[in-house]
């Protein structure tokens, strides 16, 4: 078995993973990236989630990603042209011709004048995976790709070790800091770290919009798509797809007029489609993975098909199924800090500040289903440095949608740029801890917090 030896283990390149590493990278420290996919950016390219919403965020590694993308022509600055209606059941968004900049922009925005960043899937891996070679030299740096994180061993407060099964065989990390980035946690959960999942009840942190008993609701999933026009007047669900009964899912369609979807205009022709939702998220809870990608993938075609049977939709069939399921929500870290909806409307507890802030973000708290009533807008708030602490493994940090946030807050916090920053700043701790022979609570977050505001 071969055995690695390295400063920092992350697990999962996401956008939060991919900025995690990089950090790291740069801040000196030797890393091992691991990933089950066969490339960089997780949700945001294999799962189809291919554009970045208007929101605030801090100065760091998204301009770089952007500028290289807009100069290649792989991206472009989007703005909303059609809007849902009750004659129109999605919202279409096309090329704007604006600033990066605008981009940046989401509270108290008109949403004639929002944009967001489109990108192609692929030139955003191709770019990340850049970023990750130019970060430090090859000898600092192992990315394994097609690779499953299977288990891994602790010794008192402290992960001593991973094991990880790659195209070439099985791999033991021992790393000295590890970042969990794997959005469901599970290196966390098997370090005994503590968690939850669903929608926390009312009383349990004072946030007046959740409901009043605690609920395994989640956020609802989407099975992302891409669309290209082919001229079929009517589209086909393949047969594979015979054995799932789509009744239900067609007489929700009819009784509602069809999802409400997002159609983004790629750079390079065609169309992403991101159905809201294509399930509740409990279904994560019902099935199994591959049962739940074969359920939602029919659905796509269903609605693809009911598009235009409809004559919303004529001429268009699915080009592409992206191979992850967009799941908004799952498990949860409970760690030293848990975010809730109340910080994100009032700010931190006063235990805390700004000062420990290492993520700036605006989006609104969107449960994409049933379970709770949220605002629709709030000026910019933090995510401090303790959402990514666990309370009980010290050599541990935790960035990802699965940062210690409730449920509430988790559906604002969940956004590409978001996870972008927070593995940042796990990335930049955890150079520092190498730097200074220290565990990542030891950090101090008001530190951590001037470098952040200022990174490039």
């Amino acid at each position: 078995m071969k055995i690695i030896h390295t400063d920092v283990l992350v697990l999962g390149l996401g956008s939060a993973g991919s900025a995690a590493v990089y950090r790291a990278l740069r801040g000196g420290a030797s890393v091992v990236g691991v990933e089950q996919m066969p490339g960089l950016g997780g949700t945001s390219t294999f799962g189809g989630v291919n554009n970045w919403e208007p929101g605030v965020s801090y100065e760091g590694i998204h301009r770089e990603i952007a500028r290289r993308l807009l100069k290649s022509g792989d991206a472009f600055v989007g703005k909303t042209t059609e809007y849902v209606s009750a004659s129109n059941r999605y919202a279409v968004s096309d090329r704007s011709g604006d600033s990066y900049e605008t981009t940046l922009r989401r509270f108290g925005v008109h949403p004639d004048d929002m944009r967001r960043l489109h990108y192609e899937p692929d030139a955003m891996t191709e770019v990340l995976q850049e970023l990750m070679e130019e970060a430090a030299p090859e000898e600092k740096r192992t990315l394994f790709y097609n690779t499953r994180f299977v288990s891994l061993e602790t010794d008192g407060r402290r992960i001593s070790s991973c094991l990880l099964n790659t195209p070439d065989g099985t791999v033991t990390v021992v790393p000295r800091i590890v970042i969990d980035c794997t959005a469901d946690i599970l290196p966390s959960r098997l370090a005994g770290c503590s968690y939850a999942i669903g929608q926390e009840s009312r009383d349990a942190y004072g946030e007046e919009a959740a409901l009043e008993k605690a609920e395994q609701c989640l956020n609802g999933l989407t099975q992302c798509f891409r669309i290209t026009e082919t001229g079929t007047e009517m589209p086909s669900v393949p047969s594979e797809y015979d054995d799932v009964d789509l009744t239900e899912w067609e007489n929700y369609m009819d009784r509602i007029c069809g999802p409400v979807s997002c159609f983004n205009v790629y750079p390079r022709g065609g169309i992403y489609v991101n159905m809201l939702p294509t399930g509740e998220g409990d279904l994560f809870l019902k099935y199994d993975l591959p049962e739940l990608k074969h359920l939602c993938e029919a659905r796509a075609y269903s609605y693809v098909r009911w598009l235009a049977r409809n004559n919303y939709l004529r001429g268009w069939e699915i080009t592409h199924l992206f191979p992850l399921i967009g799941l908004r929500e799952t498990y949860r870290l409970t760690g030293q800090y848990v975010l809730t909806l109340e910080d994100i409307y009032h700010g931190y507890a006063p235990s805390l500040g700004m000062e420990h802030s290492i993520a700036l973000a605006d989006h609104p708290a969107d449960t994409h289903g049933r379970g709770s009533r949220c605002r629709d807008t709030y000026p910019g708030y933090g995510i401090p440095y303790e959402c990514l602490l666990p309370k009980e493994i010290d050599n541990l940090l935790v960035a990802c949608r699965g940062s210690s946030f409730t449920h509430l807050a988790a559906s604002s916090t969940r956004l590409s740029r978001t996870m972008l920053q927070l593995g940042e700043a796990a990335g930049t701790a955890a150079a520092l801890c190498i730097r200074e022979g220290c565990d990542p609570a030891d950090i101090d977050p008001v530190s951590l917090h001037r470098m952040r505001i200022n990174m490039k």
